[in-house]
């Protein structure tokens, strides 16, 4: 009987030690929900005109991954990835220090500490309706998982904050950012300064080195593959520092800002849509762009009545900034074959062949672009080429080395189409190519106000830079506005210029 009772005893405290979280510990350091904003050491690159700063959070509940028991069962089974995603005993109830007996809900805060070891914590929604939470901290070696479907991921209600060392990963799952508050999402920047220094010089991230074609530098940091943006008017969510998508990007409502000096890139071959009622706004010396040159998809969907803007009327840019665009095959170079295609070369009504997706478009824009400058300020908005130098898109386009070898001598000049119901306002066009903007008229041009051209077009005269499809599909009763027009001569070539 006393052997019996100190087995007993013992295993009580093997499985308390095993277990035991210092909760008191994790929730003394800054998280997402207690962010500490006005520790300058923690938080630098604050403007202080962030929307994110006064919002007001009533207190909620706080859950706390297990990461002893994680460990445990990861060394147990050999595997990094905990075996149920919807058990809530993953978890540790912060006001108890017990396993919680309900999983997370839109007002439950996330926390994932610290570890030495690399860890994964998961969470997932029987319902299949997915996975809701609040706030949501993600510690140094800790990789935040939810499920691996493309309309069932999780949806975020309130700041995440993936701390250095810290990932986040949800394979074939999207995340989307909901609710009627003001939020930040914080990534640091690699910490080899490598893509920061690109960043902040406006650098070009190169196709080759030493004759090796290199993968992009930016499809890093990834959080997700397809992400959405649902908020409620007058609601945001705030990028601070660098963030990456791995494909799809949906504004549906809300404003998504990517913060001061900060950059968000998506890759695949996907475009960043904004719906009615969405926008993108882009603080002082923020860059949004793709992570790749697309020859077939596009990189831009703004459709009307929505918006990508440079600053806001109450937050005005006192520095440019980025809205990036890919390029194409404007000059028309001849591209072999892939050996798998077998369809022929298009050609125009002259008989002139189309090579490989020829006068496209990287970015439709039905909605508006404004500009912001503060009082004083000739700060703008600029439209230009993302300056990355990879491309293909993957399955959706020219990968083979025929493609590959041709791609270097592409001119990195940019095209985008925009209707003539669009509002146009501080902006600066840079990288054009002849034609590069496609509207209805130069009449439709010139109603646009303070619209420069920047010293990377090829022209600074709007007669050689912007291209009516009303004129050039004259006759053509089954053409679309948004058709890919043919090409004329000085729009295919530039001798001197391009190397054309």
């Amino acid at each position: 009987m006393k052997k019996t009772r100190l087995t007993i005893i013992a295993t009580i405290v093997f499985c308390t030690h095993a277990y035991a979280l210092d909760t008191g510990a994790i929730l003394a350091k800054p998280t997402a929900a207690n962010p500490r904003f006005d520790d300058k050491e923690l938080w630098p690159m604050l403007a202080g005109d962030e929307y994110f700063l006064k919002q007001k959070w009533p207190k909620g509940r706080t859950c706390i991954w297990n990461v002893e028991k994680s460990l445990e069962m990861q060394k147990k089974s050999g595997r990094r990835r905990w075996p149920k995603r919807d058990d809530p005993g993953n978890w540790i109830e912060a006001a108890t220090g017990k396993p919680a007996t309900r999983l997370p809900d839109m007002n439950t805060d996330l926390i994932m500490p610290d570890s030495e070891t690399p860890y994964v914590a998961v969470l997932d929604d029987p319902s299949r309706k997915g996975p809701f939470c609040r706030h949501v901290t993600i510690g140094r070696n800790a990789a935040f998982d939810s499920p691996a479907t493309r309309h069932h991921g999780i949806r975020l209600f309130g700041n995440l904050w993936i701390r250095p060392g810290g990932s986040m990963r949800t394979g074939q799952g999207a995340v989307v950012f909901s609710g009627g508050k003001h939020t930040f999402l914080r990534q640091e920047w690699p910490e080899d300064g490598v893509i920061r220094k690109l960043h902040d010089e406006r650098g070009v991230a190169p196709y080759k080195v030493d004759g090796e074609i290199i993968k992009s530098p930016w499809m890093t940091n990834c959080i997700g593959t397809y992400m959405g943006h649902d908020k409620a008017e007058g609601a945001s969510t705030e990028v601070v520092g660098f963030t990456s998508l791995g494909d799809e990007v949906g504004i549906q409502s809300g404003s998504f800002i990517v913060g001061c000096d900060s950059r968000f890139v998506n890759s695949g071959p996907a475009s960043i849509s904004i719906k009615k009622g969405g926008r993108i706004v882009l603080m002082d010396g923020a860059h949004c762009s793709h992570a790749l040159n697309q020859f077939v998809n596009r990189d831009w969907n703004v459709t009307a009545g929505a918006m990508v803007t440079g600053g806001t009327p109450d937050r005005p840019l006192k520095r440019d900034a980025y809205m990036g665009l890919g390029y194409r095959n404007w000059q028309n170079l001849p591209i072999p074959r892939h050996e798998n295609n077998k369809k022929p070369i298009p050609t125009t009504a002259d008989g002139a062949k189309m090579y490989y997706s020829y006068g496209g478009y990287n970015a439709i824009v039905e909605g508006g672009l404004i500009g912001y400058p503060a009082p004083g300020s000739d700060a703008r908005l600029v439209v230009g080429w993302q300056r990355i130098s990879s491309g293909g898109a993957g399955h959706w386009g020219r990968s083979d080395e025929a493609f590959s070898k041709v791609f270097c001598s592409f001119v990195p000049k940019i095209a985008i189409w925009i209707s003539p119901a669009s509002m146009i306002e501080n902006v600066r066009f840079d990288d054009l190519h002849l034609g590069g903007i496609v509207t209805e008229s130069i009449e439709t041009f010139r109603k646009w106000k303070n619209v420069s051209f920047g010293d990377a077009c090829l022209s600074k005269d709007p007669e050689d830079l912007v291209r009516g499809y009303k004129e050039a599909l004259a006759g053509q009763e089954k053409a679309h506005p948004k058709s890919a027009l043919p090409p004329k001569k000085p729009y295919i070539t530039m001798p001197g210029k391009n190397g054309g």
